[in-house]
């Protein structure tokens, strides 16, 4: 059952696309006049995210989309190794902090996105650069529904994953609460140094 206090503070697609970045800005006091851009997607599996990403494309100059996910894409398909997540995400962050060096914009990071601590390495990175950091979740009607979830995403996350998942979407959401959170201990065990990876993933920004 959808938590009725997740469907507050929603932000309609129409409203989205009409607003030159689609997205309402963070209401603290962090918010930037910066004309360079950090999206933060947020959504689960299934629930339009990275279509809603692609869209937003077109709010900059020369954006660009990154996701974890990229990791584990390969020329014979998609290989998710939950031994390499921790190394996935330290690549994906390494790529935004590259962008923010060329002052790309915007700069969405198509992840799930569910916890605050998960964030805070985009948006630590983002306010060092001068970067406004806006939130974006897709508005479709089945966004909280496992059940359509299930049907509609590409990698095959079943339902009782994705109401897991759903149980720990972190709301509401700000810069502040992003900044103030703290990276759970067994979130450690699973890195490890960057010489030491398995895969290596030297690929261009697309």
């Amino acid at each position: 059952m959808v938590r009725p206090f997740l469907q507050k503070c929603r932000v309609s697609e129409n409203e989205l696309w009409e607003r030159q970045h689609h997205c309402r800005p963070p209401d603290n006091t962090h918010a930037s006049s910066s004309s360079l851009v950090l999206i933060l997607m947020r959504g689960l599996p299934g629930s339009g995210k990275s279509t809603l990403a692609r869209k937003l494309l077109s709010t900059g100059p020369n954006g660009l989309v990154l996701s974890t996910d990229d990791y584990f894409a390969h020329n014979n398909g998609y290989r998710y190794d939950p031994d390499l997540l921790g190394v996935a995400h330290e690549w994906n962050q390494s790529r935004a902090k590259d962008a923010m060096h060329d002052c790309r914009s915007p700069i969405i990071i198509d992840n799930t996105n569910l916890q605050a601590w998960e964030m805070k390495p985009y948006v630590k990175m983002a306010l060092e650069r001068g970067y406004k950091v806006d939130f974006c979740e897709p508005n479709t009607s089945w966004k909280f529904d496992p059940y359509e979830l299930e049907k509609r995403n590409k990698h095959g996350v079943q339902k009782e994953k994705i109401a897991h998942m759903l149980d720990r979407f972190s709301f509401p959401i700000s810069i502040d609460i992003i900044m103030s959170s703290q990276e759970p201990p067994h979130v450690n065990l699973r890195r490890c140094p960057w010489p030491a990876q398995k895969m290596t993933r030297n690929r261009d920004f697309h």
